[in-house]
């Protein structure tokens, strides 16, 4: 084996690429983007530690200018009534502008030998029925021994895919997050004691929202599990003019949509000359859509698993996909179903959860691994004021830990029959959500 294409410039993508290059594998990146263009003009938060060992660095060697502290956050119910505040211990929640880490992770790559082409889209997979054999892009066909899919979360790779390799294509009902991001001016300078508010069902839509308060001006993203528009933003931003009257209108940074998993990840994500890693397979947590993490982990793992077998093939390729969901997959898929109960139940049931105590700081800053015998006996207690409701609730984590056994013990070999019989079981554990208020 010796060609591999990396279909987008996904954070996973590019770790893998740079370690695959090393190793003497002619690594090419396909990105639809222009060179410089690249990441969302926002923020977010992830491990320093996990990014530091895919660079092959320590993290006192990461810049010591290219984060800062976002600091502790507060949690409000749908009616507003109830705040729960979570404490994020004492350095608080570290967050990194994305166009400073994609740029990092570009050099980083470039600098071990791998080919970056810009401007050229991926449109589909070339495929024999049983092996991906390459990519058609807007710039003609490329060949290869394996394609790594990053190029996020309804990539054209995974979706063209032959039914017959047995990958979900398409995601379900709640397992994406459409969202606009964007940093305003202050219309005047005010800081509030928590500056970080998440809103559940924000204004009764499923979906949350967030404003974020800092000392250059206002983060607000809006966020739904159906599309939005710019008709739909600027009607949240108003009812957020009401309660943040500081919130001003100059647009400072962002501005941009974005769709972002939050989901399980795919049960299988491999097949003979294709894995999947990122967006492309749904590597984020479900409750809060975060993947950054997951991504540069996977992609350590992928690269490591080619190299070790210098194989495409999909049995040697489903050593990645066993280890990923046994390391992580599992705790995600327990996340999948807390989010998917929440989703499932109206509003006035997650103000019913907060003001009745059954929702608590720890189940917000853990999302679902609040789970101890004693705290669900508290919250079964209290819940059985509404034992609809909270039987919903409850029947998502019992689904969700359901579902990460599952996941913590795939099948030892790639056998595609049993793994299409392990997915299924997996799948149905999911909770159905109805999209509403759309």
């Amino acid at each position: 084996m010796k060609t591999i294409l990396i279909a987008g410039a996904g954070h996973g993508g590019l770790i893998a690429a740079a370690k695959l290059a090393d190793a003497g594998y002619d690594v090419t990146v396909l990105e639809k983007g222009g060179e410089g263009t690249l990441g969302h003009d926002w923020e977010d938060g992830f491990s320093f530690s996990v990014l530091a060992n895919a660079l092959g660095i320590k993290t006192e060697d990461l810049p010591s200018d290219f984060w800062r502290p976002r600091g502790d956050g507060a949690f409000l119910s749908p009616s507003k009534r109830v705040k729960i505040v979570v404490h994020y211990g004492p350095t608080g929640q570290r967050v990194v502008w994305r166009k400073t880490l994609i740029n990092m992770l570009l050099d980083h790559a470039v600098k071990h030998g791998v080919k970056i082409k810009y401007g050229v889209e991926v449109l589909e997979p070339v495929t024999d029925n049983v092996t991906v054999t390459g990519l058609v892009t807007s710039e003609g066909r490329y060949e290869a021994d394996l394609v790594i899919d990053a190029a996020g979360a309804f990539s054209p790779v995974r979706t063209g895919l032959p039914d017959l390799f047995g990958i979900e294509k398409m995601p379900k009902n709640g397992d994406v997050f459409y969202a606009h991001r964007g940093y305003y001016s202050k219309a005047y300078e005010y800081q509030p004691d928590i500056g970080f508010e998440v809103y559940l069902y924000h204004e009764k839509e499923q979906g949350l929202s967030w404003f974020d308060t800092s000392s250059e001006g206002c983060d607000v993203l809006i966020g739904r599990v159906f599309p939005i528009d710019d008709a739909k933003v600027e009607e949240q931003h108003r009812l957020f003019r009401k309660d943040h009257p500081w919130f001003g209108t100059e647009l400072l940074h962002g501005g941009g949509y974005a769709i972002i998993p939050v989901r399980r990840p795919l049960p299988l994500m491999v097949a003979n000359g294709y894995a999947a890693v990122g967006d492309s397979a749904f590597m984020t947590t479900p409750m809060n859509g975060m993947g950054i993490d997951l991504s540069l982990l996977a992609g350590g793992i992928l690269a490591d698993t080619v190299i070790k077998y210098n194989s495409s093939a999909a049995k040697d390729l489903w050593k990645y996909n066993r280890a990923y969901h046994i390391l992580y997959g599992a705790n995600n898929a327990r996340n999948h179903g807390l989010k998917g109960a929440l989703l499932a139940l109206p509003y006035e049931a997650i103000d019913f959860f907060f003001e009745n105590g059954i929702i608590q700081s720890a189940d917000l800053q853990g999302a679902g691994d609040n789970t101890s015998f004693p705290v669900l006996m508290q919250k079964f207690i209290r819940g059985m004021k509404r034992p609809r409701w909270f039987f919903t609730l409850l029947g998502g984590l019992m689904k969700g830990t359901a579902a990460a056994k599952l996941y913590r013990k795939p099948p030892e070999e790639f056998s595609l029959s049993e793994i299409l019989e392990w997915s299924g079981k997996i799948e149905s554990k999911d909770v159905e959500v109805e999209i509403r208020n759309h």
